[in-house]
């Protein structure tokens, strides 16, 4: 995998989640989301506690995410769970008391009014903050799947990158660019795949190109 991965030859995009890739006489279907959630991953535990801040040009209060996560299906919230509004607030409260440890290793940042000012991270599932492998684990995850490209939120004038510059004004479908020019080159670089990647419907050969030949040659 690692060999496919560092030598191949972009195809082209299918949509946001899948991409064609060929490796010597092989087509492969890759997923994009598993495959960047992947990358991130390991970016975030490589290089763990020294990353650099992406300041948000405004606060984002956590009362507030919080409200979004608990009104969205995927929560599990039901009335029996208590009001949104209480919870919410103890997940600020919460947040805030994790706020250095959370700036020293991921550094996502949280100021003294419960705001989130660095680093927009989601975190919608449990993390394990008494086990602190457990924890860093899960946190790294999140953060992972926060990048990862992801279908449904991505529009056809996405670029998925805030260097518009870099994006030549020509391409239709600038968020295709960035994934054959920026993911998928972080990939040949970067990602070590795991080998589940096979088994799980992740990486797909599609076609050989012997094989091919001998279709064919019986036509």
């Amino acid at each position: 995998l690692r060999e496919v991965l560092r030598n191949h030859s972009f195809v082209g995009c299918v949509n946001p989640q899948w991409a064609l890739a060929q490796h010597q006489t092989k087509l492969y279907l890759l997923n994009t989301t598993k495959l960047s959630e992947e990358l991130f991953y390991q970016i975030l535990i490589y290089d763990f506690a020294n990353f650099g801040v992406l300041r948000l040009s405004e606060p984002a209060p956590l009362f507030d995410l919080a409200m979004l996560a608990l009104d969205s299906p995927e929560s599990g919230w039901t009335e029996e769970d208590g009001p949104k509004e209480g919870l919410a607030e103890y997940i600020v409260e919460f947040l805030k008391k994790k706020a250095e440890m959370l700036a020293d290793y991921f550094s996502l940042e949280i100021d003294e009014e419960g705001n989130l000012v660095g680093l927009p991270l989601l975190i919608d599932n449990y993390v394990n903050w008494d086990d602190e492998k457990e924890c860093f684990e899960s946190l790294g995850k999140e953060c992972a799947m926060f990048y990862s490209i992801r279908k449904q939120y991505v529009s056809e004038e996405s670029t998925l990158s805030g260097q518009q510059s870099e994006v030549p004004s020509s391409t239709p479908n600038p968020w295709k660019w960035t994934v054959e020019h920026v993911v998928y080159k972080a990939f040949r670089s970067h990602l070590l795949p795991p080998k589940h990647f096979t088994e799980d419907g992740n990486i797909l050969q599609l076609a050989n190109l012997p094989d091919l030949y001998k279709v064919f040659e019986r036509c």
